[in-house]
């Protein structure tokens, strides 16, 4: 697991890139990714950096890595679980360590463009071709590892971290406030947006070119619609269980001490009992709980991390009593994000750091067969659209003054999957954003937002199957695995979630919606893969979310105090981008309904005001050293 970072010019005669010590600069401002090792590589119209987190050949696993003769070189973020057998699969090569970034070099020279085809596991990579003047950057096929680029005047300048390009200093900082609309909508900043208008996120299975005075950008994979095989639920569950017990076996490829999150529920119990049939030692588990959730499940992660011989450790936070520390968590989280399950997972990790340097997660489940509420609600939805329109009105009418019934009949009037979804899950509809924001006439409200959402669901009508096409590529990416990865390697520690194995996700795609969800019942053939491998009432017990405490909570404890000392004062980060009497409504109403919104908000004043300026510092004062 690693930092990466670089700069390529597009056109024109070959020139040093950037100074020496912003390239410095923007390479350590990643440290905390990769405390282990760094290095940097510059020549005339390309510069290179790496922070390396040591897992894999500790001792020679040194990047770049450079083909034979010098003229390739690579750079990655993540891990690649298929290098040995493309190893052994590549004839004529000579290799100086046992890395498996070392191998992109080589498989460049025999493949080209098609290298992140080959490649099996989570990464972000960048290779140079020094003899056609040519970068490739590629992305994993699912989004684990983070990619930000940008192309101003005649430099593309790309790193794993969006503090990392600011810092470059060649790239104009303006707000989106496109994007800020549709942040405000989702919690999230859905790909390829970014806060910044001139920063983007690489999409997952995708690769970015530079050569012959161009920069693209194309899929190389995309995430599989559905596609049913006739089989029964005990062979899917098989099916499943096979590949899901290789992918946990590829990800314990390691030379460091690893472990597992274990939650409780029925994901992460999954990956722990596989890993338990790999290893020849108890395996190391770690949960977090808060003291207010009325679900906390410490005592369940307990008891199958008992029942499976594991070395258990925990962590109980207090969401109301600790000082949750938001203003660091804002810095590592790169970007806002409405989403205070990070500041679990950020402690999980911190913890889990403490013994590991590698552990395996469950994420990813949900999302594949069907584990979240909105899932049962669209089959509902779904059963519900097929009922004959006289008989569903007259059903609706029966139920006239009920805002439940009303809220329903204009679900089942969307036009779209994309305005099904917003109805369901926005934060906050078109007017109520449209007020928030200090310049009305400048933003676009629900275009993005609507635009990333229709891409996501694609021809999917269906709400459920519209549903398991939305969730993976939207929040599952933007949301969940960028707190996941960004609050692990805030502690230097590195994630692995086996159930986002490309081939497993489309084995999923194969396997029939009623093995998935049924009725209320969801992720039916998971649980059936899962009977003997752990306990029964593991797999039977209600899903909990990880953090289940509830925002309002903490909005009126801590959260609407904050608000008013940030962003309700002179000199706001927020002020002329967001309406101050506006949000002072919003704090005021003590309407729980928009804790969410409100903690989005917080977190933009604190991207806007401390981490940004704080980037953009780091950078300057590098070229001001270098002048």
């Amino acid at each position: 697991m690693c930092g990466i970072c670089g700069v390529v010019q597009v056109a024109g005669s070959p020139r040093r890139v950037i100074e020496p010590a912003a390239l410095d600069a923007m390479t350590d401002l990643m440290q905390h990714r990769g405390p282990s090792d760094r290095g940097t590589y510059a020549a005339p119209g390309i510069a290179l950096g790496v922070r390396r987190l040591s897992i894999v050949d500790v001792a020679g696993g040194h990047q770049p890595f450079a083909n034979e003769d010098d003229t390739v070189w690579a750079i990655q973020n993540g891990e690649l679980y298929n290098h040995v057998e493309l190893r052994r699969r590549i004839e004529g090569h000579t290799y100086r360590s046992h890395c498996d970034t070392e191998i992109l070099p080589h498989l460049y020279e025999e493949v080209g463009d098609d290298v992140p085809r080959h490649l099996r596991g989570m990464f972000g990579i960048a290779i140079w071709d020094d003899r056609q003047r040519r970068l490739l950057v590629a992305r994993d096929r699912l989004g684990v590892k983070p990619l930000y680029y940008a192309h101003s005047g005649d430099v593309v300048v790309f790193a794993s971290e969006l503090k990392s390009v600011v810092a470059s200093g060649l790239v104009p900082i303006e707000v989106d406030a496109d994007a800020v609309d549709a942040y405000l909508a989702l919690g999230y900043f859905p790909t390829p947006y970014t806060p910044l208008r001139g920063i983007r996120k690489l999409p997952p299975g995708h690769v970015l070119v530079v050569a012959d005075g161009r920069v693209t950008t194309q899929p190389y994979w995309t995430y599989p619609a559905a596609a049913p095989e006739p089989m029964t639920l005990a062979d899917a569950a098989d099916r499943v269980r096979a590949k899901l017990q290789e992918s946990v076996r590829l990800r314990l490829m390691s030379d460091v001490p690893l472990g597992a999150m274990l939650s409780g529920g029925l994901d992460s119990s999954v990956i722990v009992a596989l890993m338990a049939r790999e290893l020849d030692r108890p395996v190391t588990t770690f949960s977090v709980g808060f003291r207010e959730d009325a679900q906390n499940e410490l005592a369940a992660a307990r008891e199958v991390a008992r029942s499976l011989g594991a070395d258990h450790h925990e962590v109980e936070l207090s969401l109301l009593d600790d000082a949750v520390p938001l203003d660091e968590l804002a810095w590592y989280l790169d970007e806002p994000l409405a989403d205070l399950s990070s500041i679990g997972f950020y402690a999980l990790s911190r913890l889990a750091s403490e013994h590991v340097t590698v552990a395996l997660s469950g994420q990813g489940a949900d999302e594949l067969f069907g584990g979240y509420a909105a899932h049962r609600n669209a089959a509902s939805l779904a059963a519900l659209a097929r009922v004959p329109a006289s008989a569903r009105m007259l059903g609706l009418a029966g139920r006239a003054g009920s805002t439940r019934a009303a809220r329903l009949g204009r679900i089942l009037g969307a036009t779209s999957s994309a305005e099904r979804f917003l109805m369901q899950q926005a934060l906050a509809g078109d007017a109520l954003r449209r007020s928030l924001f200090a310049d009305d006439r400048t933003v676009h409200h629900g275009r993005v937002a609507h635009e990333v959402v229709a891409a996501a669901a694609g021809s999917a009508a269906d709400p459920l199957r519209a549903a398991f096409q939305i969730h993976p590529k939207l929040a599952l990416v933007d949301d969940m695995l960028h707190y996941f990865d960004r609050a692990s390697m805030a502690h230097s520690l590195e994630v692995r979630v086996p159930f986002l194995d490309h081939e497993l996700v489309e084995l999923a795609a194969t396997i029939p919606d009623r093995h998935k969800v049924r009725r209320r019942v969801t992720k039916i053939v998971l649980k059936q893969a899962a009977r003997g491998l752990v306990p029964d009432d593991v797999i039977d017990r209600r899903k909990v979310g990880f953090f289940n405490a509830t925002m309002a909570q903490w909005i009126d404890h801590q959260g609407r105090r904050q608000l008013r000392e940030r962003v309700l004062v002179d000199g706001a980060a927020t002020s002329g981008l967001l309406d101050r009497a506006a949000v002072a409504r919003l704090v005021a109403s003590g309407d729980s309904r928009h804790s969410r919104l409100l903690v989005a908000i917080l977190m933009l004043d604190m991207w806007l005001g401390d981490v940004l300026p704080r980037a953009q510092a780091v950078g300057n004062e590098a070229r001001g050293c270098a002048a």
